[in-house]
């Protein structure tokens, strides 16, 4: 599939290089004409252009019982021409439902774990039965007790507004993760089909929604992006495609505004979109948002979620001034003098973060593992000591925090580095610099240790009151959010590239693990999924 030109429109049509100049671009100066703009940078950013998803999205034939062809038009129109075709007969049917010959290979609980049974009556559609067990298992809801903030806790209200008009996207990217997330579970190829072919749709469809002239995007389309996102993490065989919306999701929140984060809901999303985009800014070493600087400006301190993404802002803004130093080191014109500043800088950065978590919120439990009773050998902690958190999200804000932190003094020791194979260094100077390479090594083996303390929580092995799951009972509520949130920091601490012992890679490796048996990426995806 070629790529879409992001020029002008002028020089689009000439088919010609542009410089993509703003407010005009250089070509459309020199021929004195008026640059006539670019396209909207959201109505591209989410088309997938690997052509062997997009063949997998679409090539499903007969997608209900009454075995129609696929449609080559776009779907949003398409629903809507169903929808107002015959007013006699009942409502369209979506695509996204499971034809008959798919549902005998559906298989749910025959009732919820709280009845014995479930009147006949009172059932739902295996649909639904789907997207209530994905919710089940990923939404976690605000806890005032903790201060908890949830996860995904506005998706089961959205959810039930998708049924109209323009808002496919969302109920197609929620019903292709929960078809995903029970496939996995059983081996059901036909069943993946159906969730790639949601996926497509939800794609398109969503393209449509944010090409429409003068659209804000609303908080049903940042959902959506979310939702495909966490689909791509688990589900996408393409390494460059997991995380790829986090571009979206910077433009959707730009063209929402600064009003976005004044309701309770508005917030959330935002959290949700900006938490994401900021991991992928730290993993992969990209730019920080200049956005993000106006946005957090306007949030409170004091609120822990607030200030989780206000510190990890600040250490990205830091990592990015040590790639840039970096760059000037390794072509001469830096001295050390510039490292050791930075240094002390991020030294103090880190004494105020730490600091500001001594607040009683923040507190946790720590336990000897030799004190608990015995784990069952599939699931024996990996560290001598067990952190308790009052909930699971704190133990992953913690862990974030600690993630965040191992990047930025990652990217010191790298200055650190080139700076000592300097021929200008002076011994003195050297013997500093090494000083704080030991101490910037040894801080990131003790933030890994604490990660992985926190495994067994996490996981759901063992509760906030230190009482041991019943491994013959059914699966803890949140182990597969759990895994979920565990994902960036053991990539993190498994890295060649970050100063982790060997011994600790080799244990994140073995979370790693669980987390694809958990989630379903080792089902579906095999051993593209240890990437």
């Amino acid at each position: 599939m070629s790529r879409i030109s992001r020029g002008c429109l002028r020089c689009r049509q000439r088919r010609v290089k542009c410089d993509q100049g703003k407010p005009s671009c250089q070509r459309c100066i020199n021929r004195n004409e008026n640059c006539e703009g670019y396209r909207d940078e959201a109505s591209i950013v989410f088309r997938y252009e690997t052509d062997r998803v997009i063949e997998r999205a679409n090539a499903v034939a007969s997608f209900t019982s009454s075995g129609r062809k696929p449609r080559r038009k776009s779907w949003s129109a398409d629903l809507k021409s169903d929808s107002n075709s015959n007013k006699s007969s009942a409502a369209f049917i979506d695509p996204s439902n499971l034809a008959e010959e798919e549902i005998p290979s559906f298989r749910t609980p025959n009732h919820p774990l709280w009845t014995k049974t479930i009147p006949d009556h009172l059932r739902p559609t295996p649909e639904d039965e789907a997207v209530n067990l994905f919710i089940g298992k990923y939404v976690m809801y605000p806890c005032t007790e903790t201060s908890s903030p949830g996860f995904l806790e506005h998706l089961p209200s959205l959810f039930k507004d998708v049924n109209v008009e323009g808002r496919f996207a969302l109920r197609w990217a929620v019903r292709a993760a929960a078809y995903a997330d029970i496939a996995k579970a059983q081996n059901n190829d036909r069943l993946i089909n159906k969730a790639f072919q949601c996926y497509g749709m939800s794609l398109s469809a969503l393209g449509e929604s944010l090409s429409l002239p003068g659209k804000t995007p609303d908080d049903y389309d940042l959902m959506t992006v979310v939702m495909l996102d966490i689909f791509e993490t688990f589900f996408i065989e393409e390494p460059a495609m997991r995380g790829a919306h986090a571009q979206g999701m910077a433009q959707i929140l730009r063209l929402r505004g600064p009003d976005q984060i004044y309701s309770p809901r508005g917030w959330s999303l935002f959290r949700l979109a900006h938490h994401r985009i900021q991991k992928q800014q730290l993993a992969f070493n990209l730019k920080p948002l200049e956005d993000s600087q106006h946005w957090l400006d306007q949030l409170d301190d004091n609120a822990p979620a607030v200030r989780l993404e206000k510190d990890a802002f600040r250490i990205s803004q830091t990592c990015e001034r040590g790639r840039k130093l970096q760059e000037t080191l390794t072509n001469g014109s830096s001295s050390a003098a510039e490292v050791l500043s930075l240094v002390h800088e991020l030294v103090q950065l880190d004494q105020e973060v730490v600091s500001w978590r001594q607040k009683p919120e923040w507190s946790f439990k720590t336990l000897n593992v030799s004190d608990l009773p015995v784990f069952d050998p599939l699931v024996q902690p990996l560290t001598n000591n067990i952190q308790l958190h009052a909930d699971l999200w704190m133990a992953y804000e913690w862990n974030y925090h600690r993630t965040a932190r191992i990047i930025g003094h990652q990217q010191l020791l790298n200055c650190l580095e080139i700076a000592m194979h300097s021929s200008a260094i002076h011994d003195p100077v050297r013997e500093s610099l090494m000083t704080l390479t030991e101490k910037f090594t040894s801080t990131i083996r003790l933030l890994a240790d604490e990660v992985l303390s926190t495994v067994p929580q996490t996981f759901g092995d063992i509760n906030n009151l230190g009482h041991l799951h019943n491994q013959n009972a059914a699966p803890p509520q949140y182990r597969s959010i759990g895994g979920y949130l565990l994902l960036w920091p053991i990539k993190i601490i498994k890295g060649a590239q970050f100063a982790t012992t060997r011994d600790q890679k080799r244990k994140a490796q073995i979370v790693f693990e669980r987390i694809r048996e958990y989630t379903g990426m080792k089902s579906h995806l095999g051993s593209l999924s240890v990437i």
